[in-house]
């Protein structure tokens, strides 16, 4: 885990057109069960709502809603699926995926650009598309677009900065701040992100430093954080109410048991629910002893990250760091007014799946005069693999049953019928 890394020739774009081709088709089968699925969650009929209110009047995209979140961004591409799909659930769920798969390309580029090393970097993005640490459930639900369009934002405003950082030496008038400043913006009009982004923007600038020559508050980072401020102020300006403000706990015992739980869920995701209660014997014997598992996985996670910044290179100490700034925005509510929800490690996990690509990788390079003991550490990865789709395969069986739920009927009646008002107005 030492500084020195893997050099190898940047990839053509043809290499990468194919590179993601790959993962788009890995993406699309890995969450086949998914793309026959209808309407399943509330959130998905609150987001349809709206979609028909801006169909009928434009500045809705402005509103406060379908959630109680100002995110005209998201609000606006939903619309466009909407449009494009109406009520044909397919549709939707084959645009997430390819959010999806957009992510971990970007992942791949992310990774590349700080590592400079090719093998990591593929097993990184493919981990990521196989929702490795976070399990899908970002996909597998039709408004879990929010989550996938903000990760995609989050990842490609990182990517032009650091571009611009290693690249351009911080030119606040070069191409890749200009990108950066664009989609920073975009960000802001979606959920809020700014912590994270600027989180690890901070972090980058800490631990590249000597990559960069330039301080940690360089002119591109001030600009961007007095533009979040200022964005800011006028979002709780205009805005009626903060969203979730009687929730917030930050220092709490909450949210250090928050903290710990979402790190957790990344390597054993199973809790009470009825994937478990639906499982074979195996996995209900495991989960009898999910107390303990919890607690020495918590115990792993906190030693390996204080191991990894003791020995690690600086890479590999910037996504740990990513890991757990991303991880506290979502801690920063009491327990149990927001339950902890997997897809919200959507954004965590891509810190997760560098660390356990790069530990993999690692250990199999000291193992090189071992023909056949050098593929054992692939095993762990693997493992984590089919856990997702394990997963993913029974939450797919859960959602079937939850689409027909009598809970829904309100939603579908007000669906159907502002619709078919909507239609006889035009």
């Amino acid at each position: 885990m030492t500084d020195q890394v893997e050099t190898r020739k940047p990839a053509t774009p043809v290499k990468d057109l194919l590179f993601y081709i790959l993962l788009l088709v890995l993406s699309l089968a890995f969450f086949a069960t998914v793309r026959n699925n209808t309407f399943w969650h509330s959130s998905d009929y609150l987001y349809l709502l709206h979609a028909i209110k801006i169909d009928g009047d434009w500045r809705e995209i402005f509103a406060q809603a379908p959630l109680n979140i100002f995110q005209p961004f998201v609000n606006g591409v939903f619309y466009l699926e909407y449009r494009l799909f109406g009520l044909n659930a397919t549709g939707y769920y084959l645009f997430n995926i390819f959010v999806h798969s957009l992510n971990a390309y970007l992942v791949y580029r992310i990774v590349y650009t700080l590592l400079r090393d090719g093998i990591i970097s593929v097993l990184s993005s493919l981990l990521f598309a196989c929702a490795v640490g976070n399990y899908g459930k970002a996909v597998m639900v039709v408004s879990g677009i929010n989550d996938l369009l903000i990760t995609f934002l989050t990842l490609i405003t990182l990517f032009a900065y650091f571009k611009n950082e290693l690249t351009r030496n911080g030119n606040v008038k070069s191409i890749w701040f200009l990108a950066t400043l664009l989609l920073f913006t975009l960000s802001l009009l979606s959920k809020t992100t700014s912590f994270s982004i600027l989180g690890c923007m901070f972090a980058f600038n800490f631990f590249f430093r000597a990559e960069t020559k330039r301080p940690l508050f360089g002119r591109s980072f001030v600009i961007l954080a007095a533009f979040a401020f200022v964005v800011l102020v006028v979002k709780l300006s205009l805005l009626p109410e903060i969203p979730g403000l009687s929730d917030l706990a930050f220092f709490s015992s909450s949210f250090l048991r928050n903290f710990g739980s979402y790190l957790v869920r990344m390597v054993f995701p199973i809790h009470a629910s009825d994937l478990v209660r639906d499982s074979g014997p195996l996995v209900r014997f495991i989960y009898a002893a999910a107390t303990e598992i919890r607690v020495v996985t918590f115990l792993f996670i906190l030693s390996y990250s204080v191991f990894g910044f003791v020995f690690g290179n600086r890479v590999i100490r910037f996504f740990i760091a990513w890991t757990y700034i991303t991880v506290v925005p979502f801690c920063m509510f009491k327990f149990p007014s927001d339950w902890l929800n997997i897809s919200y490690l959507y954004l965590v996990s891509v810190g997760f799946v560098l660390i356990l690509a790069s530990g993999t990788v690692l250990a199999a390079r000291l193992l090189y005069q071992r023909p056949w003991r050098r593929f054992i550490p692939y095993l762990v990865p693997l493992y984590f693999v089919f856990l997702s789709q394990f997963i993913i395969q029974h939450l797919d069986r859960n959602y079937e049953r939850l689409a027909d739920s009598p809970s829904l009927d309100s939603f579908k009646t007000q669906l159907y019928q502002d619709r078919s008002g909507d239609q006889g107005e035009l």
